[in-house]
């Protein structure tokens, strides 16, 4: 079963201020970390509890080539990504390490 992902604005935000770095950066890197995030997001929702479990409900899904991760919870059959942070950085308490 394919969940449905919704996105919050604010991971929105956060992973578009992402894509325009890496862009500027290098030709095309912004591109590739969207597509690699696109991959990631289809991962999820193919299967959501496959993916660590951190604090409370929600879990951490890491980027492949970028050092990056995906912090979402599942609820009522849906998928709420909350976060797209860079890995060095820690999530809001809330999220977990």
């Amino acid at each position: 079963m394919k969940y449905r992902l919704r996105v919050r604005a604010i991971a929105v935000r956060e992973f578009s201020a992402v894509a325009i770095w890496y862009e500027r950066r290098s030709t095309g890197l912004g591109h590739r970390f969207l597509d690699e995030l696109q991959d990631c997001f289809q991962h999820i929702a193919l299967n959501p509890q496959g993916f660590q479990l951190r604090e409370g409900a929600y879990r951490h899904a890491l980027l492949d080539n970028f050092p990056y991760r995906v912090v979402y919870k599942i609820k009522d059959g849906e998928v709420f990504v909350y976060q797209v942070r860079h890995t060095s950085r820690k999530p809001n308490k809330r999220f977990g390490p």
